[in-house]
């Protein structure tokens, strides 16, 4: 399979990833996602902070590195599959000798991935909780209609093929678009292999915009 097959498929699997769990998303939505264009693409943005808890900071200072995904995924309002997607991984690595959370943040902006470091546990959970600048594409091929974002946000993701499908597409998110991407047949199959290896325990939190149509974003 060539690279550019790979990151096809990466984006399948993330699309899928959040098209399955559109019925979910509406009852386990934890906030509201923000749109804007700036220079003119289409960026999202919410506050997670409800997708972790009170005690963040003692669920990561376990010593091994601990990540988190965050998917985003632009819909049509009345349903079908997503036209647009972005990926994130954050790597969070506590120091038990400094004492200090080590963070790698990759994303097509940084897919070697940027490294910050946080002095406490409330710094970082600031940091975690402000998701800015998931890019969606284009704004101007949004169209008529009125659409959604939906985030995905999962700690220590399960699925670990998810995990590689992610880090294909960050280094490659050339197929970000479905008009780019894999045909139905296999975005089909994506699902079904989520749906099967979905696992009711897993620390899966979702967000979701008001609906909205090209003339009602805002311009930054």
């Amino acid at each position: 399979m060539t690279r550019r097959h790979r990151a096809r498929a990466a984006a399948a699997l993330l699309l899928c990833a959040l098209a399955g769990a559109g019925a979910r998303a509406l009852a386990a939505a934890g906030g509201e996602v923000e749109v804007e264009r700036r220079t003119g693409r289409l960026l999202a943005g919410a506050d997670l902070a409800p997708a972790f808890p009170p005690d963040l900071g003692r669920h990561l200072a376990s010593g091994l590195t601990n990540v988190i995904a965050i998917h985003a995924a632009l819909l049509p309002e009345r349903g079908g599959e997503p036209l647009a997607l972005d990926g994130r991984e954050i790597d969070v690595l506590y120091d038990v000798w400094e004492e200090t959370y080590g963070v790698t943040v990759k994303d097509r902006a940084h897919p070697r991935g940027e490294r910050r470091v946080f002095a406490d546990a409330a710094r970082l959970r600031e940091f975690l909780a402000d998701a800015r600048g998931l890019d969606l594409g284009p704004a101007a091929a949004l169209g008529g209609g009125a659409f959604v974002v939906q985030l995905r946000v999962e700690v220590n993701p399960v699925s670990k093929e998810l995990l590689e499908r992610t880090r294909e597409f960050i280094s490659n998110p050339s197929s970000s678009r479905v008009g780019g991407g894999p045909s139905r047949s296999v975005l089909g199959a994506m699902a079904s292999y989520l749906l099967q290896r979905a696992d009711p325990g897993s620390d899966v939190r979702f967000f979701q915009s008001r609906p909205f149509t090209a003339r009602e974003v805002p311009a930054r």
